[in-house]
């Protein structure tokens, strides 16, 4: 099991740039893939993702230490400290289950296909450590109770399995990313509520009205409608809002334009490498399963190269902010995944809302509000998983969390269920 464990955490170090080549070329030869197409489709997705890796790092590396001033000069202070996702990560996989939930996600996955209860083929395996997490999250909420931690995060899996393949007609509409879906459950398990949230906005007078989609925003204001334009101008924002000089607003202003047009032409590359795999294994498993129709199961990341879950996603990196502030019941400071969780967070906002991005930012701003409470209610279990994975905690904290923790509702849930049951037997 330990072997597992060691070649996941050794494939996922070398970052996605590496990782998904490499799962792309594993899976490309056991069904049976050109080789040329095989080559091409890995080199492909590699040179995507460290396209879109580089400009995101870049993004933050500009807009963080505005956003750090930002929080200094309103004073926000809080008691938890996100330690950002890589640390949830890398706690997880420390798990003593990890090795363990693998297998048991796997073998859900292929008996769900048989039996025709899914037709997602979840293919990226780093992902299996958010079903892990929900699994951790039960052991040390059940004072370390195997079986229910065990079931639990199966059934975190099933969910998430169910909610991709209810999805998977919008991301190959909206996202224009046919056979493709998001069964990673820190993304999915939203898609519900956005979906609840959007119905609610369709009775609100005048807001039902508003369409404010970027193409129609370009098609009304030209120019200044632009993600160029509209980056510009957001950046602008937040470095004054920070209170900036001149010349670092103007870098913050130009970063965040830069972003909004560099990345969704590095994932156009990325889904060129994708696609031609994803289509080979999906006709390998018709002409093996026929009557079928298979969708590879893929990291939600990919959403974040939409042009409205950007522009929704870094405008509300000052209102997490804000909510941060005076949310009561939280106690996190989300500084270290706020860009990233921002446009993570807007992703299913936006497409259910055909790129709204008036709606986009109301849903997930009421998404963001439970976030931050759900990761504020999770910072002492979080605090034990990352202890037990090595985790040293900074001088003068006594709790850690992440904003990314947060972000697994369905998880949560379970967790709570598991506890009442643990409680009463």
């Amino acid at each position: 099991m330990n072997i597992v464990i060691d070649a996941l955490n050794w494939i996922s170090s070398l970052g996605p740039m590496i990782m998904m080549p490499i799962i792309i070329l594993i899976l490309g030869l056991f069904f049976r893939i050109k080789l040329n197409t095989l080559l091409k489709s890995a080199l492909t997705v590699g040179i995507g993702f460290a396209g879109v890796n580089i400009i995101i790092n870049w993004f933050i590396s500009q807009v963080g230490p505005s956003v750090q001033l930002m929080v200094k000069n309103w004073g926000i202070q809080t008691s938890i400290m996100d330690v950002g996702w890589p640390a949830r990560a890398a706690a997880t996989w420390s798990f003593p289950l990890a090795a363990v939930m693998v297998f048991i996600i796997l073998g859900i996955n292929v008996l769900m296909l048989i039996f025709r209860q899914t037709n997602t083929v979840m293919v990226d395996f780093w992902s299996y450590n958010h079903y892990i997490f929900v699994a951790a999250l039960v052991y040390y909420a059940t004072d370390k109770n195997i079986i229910l931690a065990v079931i639990f995060g199966a059934i975190d899996a099933i969910i998430s399995f169910k909610l991709a393949d209810w999805t998977t007609p919008l991301v190959e509409e909206y996202f224009e990313l046919e056979g493709v879906n998001f069964p990673t459950a820190n993304s999915v398990g939203w898609a519900p509520l956005a979906w609840l949230l959007n119905k609610l906005w369709d009775h609100i007078p005048g807001l039902k009205k508003v369409d404010a989609r970027p193409e129609k925003i370009q098609e009304r204001f030209g120019f200044v409608g632009e993600p160029m334009f509209m980056g510009f101008v957001i950046g602008l924002v937040i470095g004054l809002l920070a209170k900036e000089p001149v010349d670092k607003v103007l870098i913050v202003g130009m970063s965040t334009s830069a972003t909004m047009v560099l990345t969704p032409k590095m994932m156009q590359i990325l889904m060129e490498g994708l696609l031609p795999f994803a289509n080979s294994v999906k006709k390998f498993l018709n002409i093996k399963f026929p009557g079928n129709n298979f969708t590879m199961g893929v990291d939600a990341a990919l959403t974040v190269a939409n042009s409205s879950a950007i522009a929704t996603g870094i405008i509300m990196v000052p209102i997490t902010l804000v909510l941060a502030a005076i949310l009561p019941g939280n106690k996190l400071l989300p500084i270290s995944d706020i860009a990233y969780q921002a446009m993570w967070l807007s992703a299913w906002p936006v497409a259910f809302s055909k790129g709204n991005i008036i709606r986009g930012i109301l849903s997930t701003t009421i998404i963001t509000a439970c976030v931050l409470l759900i990761a504020t209610n999770l910072a002492g279990i979080h605090t034990q998983l990352a202890l037990a994975g090595g985790f040293q905690l900074p001088a003068g904290m006594t709790q850690i969390s992440t904003e990314d923790a947060g972000t697994h509702i369905v998880g949560f849930i379970l967790m709570k269920i598991a506890e009442f049951i643990s409680n009463i037997f």
